[in-house]
């Protein structure tokens, strides 16, 4: 009889127990909601009225508000800040301000974070509230700059964000970080960051496109969940092999939301999408009112400073017209040189109708540039760089698949003059400078267009005419 009663204590005290989380509870479900966007390039604001910062903001703020009992986090594929103005200006400060008000969390490396230097991205960092990370940058005096990854937890779950930044950095930017340091492969540094962690859930956060991410995460003895990508600034959303492969085009146009569930050990993606980017904005609250009087705050300041007025336009100067405009005004501030090149990566916006004034310039060309002159170019690599400068050049014909100047095909083994950029000089983009003699002025490359265009203004020439005379002169 004393038997069976200790049996029925026993079958009480374990359903106490699976009622107050004792031997037999169940596996409590963890939602977890991650927000994403990458290759932003300063796009809090476009010249157009459309404030990208505070449409995203409300749009945050409603995702977390629909999202019950849900830990939200928000990432970043890094190259934040160099691109518009109202950011390049400032050196990254507006951008940065912003995203801290969107509560950003973590953030990769990109290839532009250190176009103001490091100390500005640092400042940045801390503006912001963000934490940068990167695996496999390898570097003497910076090993305390950047961390493989971050824990975040989520209620009891512990999340792991590692990070890796594209192998081709060394080729596509000169800031001195990444040409005096090695970039090591990111499948062995984001490895040792998950197996050090052991996280209940790991996610890769990489500023390198989902292509070149796809060589190598299939390969990891510990798959991560997701890998949010960047870099190539094309929208991509991918699964293989278990793994969610997600990514936003470039310069904010929407964002990248991914809802996890977790389980015990089991997680799952329950949604994932990119989401458009909203032009109408509501100002209903006061998160929302603080986003736009800080993007306001420094559009006043870039009008004071960078309003100057250069010339009108009568329509919109879309890339190739503009690359050739530029390109040639480069040419007329250098008399004597056979031809002037640039890259068309340099090229981050396009000019709109209206007047057209200094600050649309530095959208249109954000990167602190100066102008480079190659004396003893060869005329095997001279054709090389033409041709990978798609309308990017001024001064060459191409007739019958061969190139000209000055009515005389390019010989390969003549030396010519050059004007071109301190980057692509220098072997940015992988354009073949190596054996020539020059020098790198202290010109802007930015210089011989605005001082083009203000000339022509006191014409009475609008744009179109300018480039009408200049290119086809």
């Amino acid at each position: 009889m004393l038997k069976k009663y200790w049996v029925l204590f026993l079958i009480v005290v374990f359903a106490g127990c699976s009622q107050i989380g004792g031997f037999f509870q169940e596996d409590e479900t963890s939602t977890i909601l991650l927000l994403y966007t990458n290759d932003e390039h300063g796009h809090i604001y476009e010249n157009d009225g459309w404030y990208k910062g505070v449409a995203l903001y409300e749009m945050w703020e409603d995702e977390e508000k629909n999202c019950t009992n849900c830990t939200v986090i928000r990432l970043s594929g890094g190259d934040n800040y160099t691109g518009t103005a109202v950011s390049t200006f400032f050196k990254g400060a507006s951008m940065a301000e912003v995203m801290g008000l969107l509560g950003y969390r973590v953030s990769a490396l990109g290839n532009h974070e250190f176009d103001f230097g490091e100390k500005e991205l640092k400042n940045n960092a801390n503006t912001a509230k963000m934490q940068y990370l990167c695996s496999n940058l390898v570097a003497k005096d910076m090993n305390n700059l950047f961390d493989p990854g971050t824990v975040i937890y989520a209620g009891k779950e512990k999340i792991l964000f590692a990070s890796a930044i594209t192998e081709d950095v060394k080729r596509i930017s000169m800031s001195r970080p990444f040409v005096e340091s090695m970039i090591a492969k990111p499948g062995n540094t984001v490895l040792r960051a998950i197996f050090k962690e052991n996280a209940d859930l790991n996610i890769i956060v990489a500023h390198e496109s989902h292509n070149e991410a796809k060589k190598w995460v299939p390969a990891l003895a510990k798959k991560p969940l997701v890998v949010f990508t960047a870099h190539d600034h094309k929208e991509a959303i991918e699964e293989e092999d278990g793994v969610l492969f997600i990514q936003n085009a470039g310069y904010l146009p929407s964002y990248a939301r991914v809802l996890i569930e977790k389980k015990g050990k089991n997680s799952k993606v329950v949604n994932a999408e990119i989401v458009p980017l909203k032009r109408e904005i509501s100002l209903k609250s006061t998160g929302s009112l603080e986003v736009k009087k800080t993007i306001d705050k420094y559009l006043t300041q870039l009008e004071k400073k960078a309003g100057q007025k250069l010339i009108s336009a009568e329509k919109p100067l879309e890339t190739p017209a503009l690359q050739k405009l530029f390109t040639c005004s480069m040419l007329r501030a250098f008399p004597g040189y056979d031809i002037a090149i640039s890259n068309p990566g340099g090229f981050r916006d396009t000019i709109k109708a209206g007047d057209v004034k200094k600050s649309d310039i530095l959208s249109v060309f954000p990167f602190d540039n100066f102008i480079a002159k190659a004396t003893t170019v060869q005329g095997e690599d001279l054709i090389f760089d033409i041709e990978k400068s798609g309308n990017a050049y001024c001064g060459a014909i191409k007739k019958d698949g061969k190139w000209f100047i000055g009515g005389k095909e390019i010989g390969n083994s003549k030396t010519y003059k050059i004007i071109t950029t301190d980057f692509i000089y220098q072997g940015g983009d992988g354009y073949r400078f190596t054996d020539s003699q020059g020098v790198t002025t202290n010109v802007s490359w930015r210089t011989p267009l605005e001082n083009y265009l203000i000339e022509s203004s006191k014409k009475g020439l609008t744009l179109e005419e300018a480039w009408e005379k200049l290119v086809k002169e």
